[in-house]
């Protein structure tokens, strides 16, 4: 047979093979579409909750040895490390010919809604997919979430988010089919909190994406030389930090909406990020502001009172060097 025969006559088995692999990724396509996990994701995690409690179930997770001992001193045990991921397109933000015109003298700050839209998506569609694994695993919650976002480097207008944590269930307890709750403390503190008689209540974020176009004078202070007025001594630039706190009012009015949807009463574990970058705009030609964008993220573990606050063990600790001057002495 010569290799055109080949060619003219396909193995069956090898085409069907082809054509189930191109329809599972179809099905997996579908279900990220709608929210959800690839095929392969979901059979794992089945396959995962069916061997806990025999000798076969082995968990994998991103705790160190202290985390795991305060872990199961709380009453919880590891059930496997979980992940949600999301790619997303960033959307363009109209400006109007009016809004140039308006801002030519004055300067303008608002939000950028459409890309405030798009981090606060990308960021809730990969959390969704975390959470939905710690579902299929049973778990009552998940410890040392953490969440990290970046530019893809490989094309134009897309983010990544990904986050990662360990599920973990109540000891001697059957799988839990409910809700599982999401922070991002690390073992010893989810135990101090737990010491302290709060539970987690779960994950909380806000986020904003602020612009801000300086007005003429501001503009000249910045790159008008010496002879601009003001350019030559110090002072501040109010309206970028004007800019600056209202994003940071935005994302933290974000975040509590989201601590009291949980019915918490607090937040801990909380980090801050705010990622300022220079922009150029041209307002018309030849008058080309300094323009700064603002992506303010905040983002911590909404908690509410468990029970009654046990008493913390305090233990009173020397260096090994002052020990064996003691010692010596």
């Amino acid at each position: 047979m010569s290799l055109f025969d080949l060619f003219k006559h396909p193995d069956p088995e090898l085409e069907a093979r082809r054509a189930a692999f191109q329809e599972r990724q179809q099905q997996s396509i579908r279900a990220l579409e709608a929210g959800g996990l690839p095929l392969d994701a979901t059979e794992r995690l089945q396959e995962q909750r069916g061997r806990q409690g025999t000798p076969q179930h082995l968990w994998t997770s991103d705790l160190s040895v202290n985390e795991l001992a305060l872990t199961h001193d709380c009453g919880f045990e590891p059930l496997g490390q979980v992940l949600g991921a999301s790619t997303y397109h960033v959307g363009f933000q109209w400006r109007s010919q009016l809004w140039r015109n308006s801002v030519a003298q004055m300067g303008a700050t608002y939000e950028l809604d459409v890309i405030s839209y798009a981090f606060y998506q990308a960021r809730h569609l990969a959390l969704s997919r975390l959470w939905q694994e710690a579902q299929l695993l049973g778990a009552h919650g998940v410890v040392g979430v953490r969440v990290e976002q970046r530019d893809a480097g490989w094309a134009d207008d897309l983010i990544e988010f990904s986050a990662l944590g360990t599920a973990i269930r109540l000891q001697d307890t059957p799988p839990s089919n409910g809700s599982p709750w999401l922070c991002n403390l690390s073992g010893q503190d989810f135990w101090k909190l737990h010491q302290a008689g709060y539970e987690a209540a779960g994950l909380v974020a806000g986020n904003c994406t602020y612009f801000c176009v300086p007005s003429y004078a501001s503009q000249q202070v910045l790159t008008g030389g010496f002879l601009a007025a003001g350019s030559w001594r110090n002072q501040e630039m109010p309206e970028f930090t004007q800019a600056m706190f209202q994003a940071r009012e935005i994302a933290q009015s974000r975040l509590i909406t989201e601590v009291r949807t949980l019915q918490g009463t607090g937040t801990v574990g909380m980090t801050i990020e705010n990622d300022a970058r220079e922009e150029e705009v041209e307002l018309s030609k030849g008058n080309i502001r300094t323009a700064m964008r603002y992506n303010f993220l905040a983002l911590g573990t909404a908690i509410r009172v468990a029970s009654r606050p046990q008493n913390l063990p305090i233990h009173g600790t020397l260096p090994l060097k002052m020990m064996r001057l003691r010692n010596r002495y």
